[in-house]
């Protein structure tokens, strides 16, 4: 995908300037063939675009957003940390360890906080570690049911709020019922599969406690999940509202929580923007598609 490409690589750590928090959107591990929907309905097809000889839907007058969303100006004292995939460790690990092993980590003053996963067993489990003075304050495991989750992104200022940019497959786990506009992996009449989902949180640092949490996913024409990966960190924006990238293999969902935007051709490169507590969606909007409220 186009969505900041050059930003990032395997993984970053940006500030207020530069890439605004925002990585690469690498498909690999986020759009597989088997998400996709056939070709025959819209918007479907294969996962790395139609044609080159595709027209911008904009030729024709409508008011379909045809080039990748543009990032806002991240806040000022807001950093990120992101590693595309996610990195192993386990709560057994020392700081020392968790540096060695490349987890995304941001570091204020004596405190570090780090974001991976665990695998125990067959599953996986995502971890929100904090270490004081190369001492451990905690180690949390967010969610620890049955779907693979992993924590893959940061974003921090150094106060008592963290953002952390999760993957899931499929639901039923902690990571639900947190109160975020879109609070479970399949809400309302959406029905479940299994794709890898993204889902962003806000994290009380002084505890690690997980407070809210949004689902971001994408629908397929028959009304199940279907994949929506994350692009980089959530970030901050100047007015205190949270911006997230990503991509998805099919039609990302709407302004209203229960649809799919209409769309015309791939790719998919969708840009949500929350209020500061995750409760509610400020605009959302995507390439090739027409969203309900897109983003000025």
């Amino acid at each position: 995908m186009r969505l900041l490409v050059r930003c990032i690589a395997a993984a970053i750590l940006v500030g207020s300037s530069g890439c605004s928090g925002n990585g690469t959107s690498n498909d690999s591990g986020n759009v597989t063939a088997g998400d996709n929907e056939s070709s025959g309905d819209s918007g479907g097809g294969k996962a790395n675009g139609g044609s080159g000889d595709t027209p911008d839907p904009r030729d024709a007058g409508s008011d379909v957003t045809g080039g990748a969303p543009v990032p806002g100006a991240s806040a000022e004292g807001w950093k990120s940390a992101y590693v595309e995939g996610g990195k192993g460790s386990n709560c057994n690990q020392t700081q020392v360890e968790m540096t060695a092993a490349n987890l995304p980590s941001l570091t204020f003053g004596e405190s570090t906080l780090f974001v991976g996963f665990e695998q125990v067993g067959q599953n996986q489990n995502p971890i929100f570690a904090r270490f004081d003075s190369g001492k451990k304050v905690y180690c949390e495991h967010h969610e620890s049911e049955g779907p693979d989750g992993r924590a893959v992104g940061l974003t921090w200022d150094g106060g008592e709020v963290a953002y952390v940019v999760y993957t899931i497959v499929g639901g039923g786990s902690s990571l639900e019922g947190k109160s975020g506009w879109l609070p479970s992996y399949a809400p309302g009449a959406i029905s479940g599969g299994g794709p890898k989902v993204s889902v962003v949180g806000k994290v009380n640092v002084i505890h690690g406690e997980l407070e809210r949490a949004t689902f971001v996913i994408a629908i397929k024409s028959d009304n199940k999940v279907n994949s929506h990966g994350p692009a980089g960190p959530v970030t901050v924006l100047k007015n205190g509202s949270v911006e997230f990238f990503g991509g998805s293999a099919h039609k990302p969902i709407d302004a209203d929580g229960k649809s799919a935007m209409n769309c015309t051709d791939y790719p998919f490169e969708s840009h949500y923007v929350f209020e500061q507590d995750l409760s509610k969606l400020v605009c959302a909007e995507c390439s090739n598609c027409k969203s309900q409220r897109p983003c000025e």
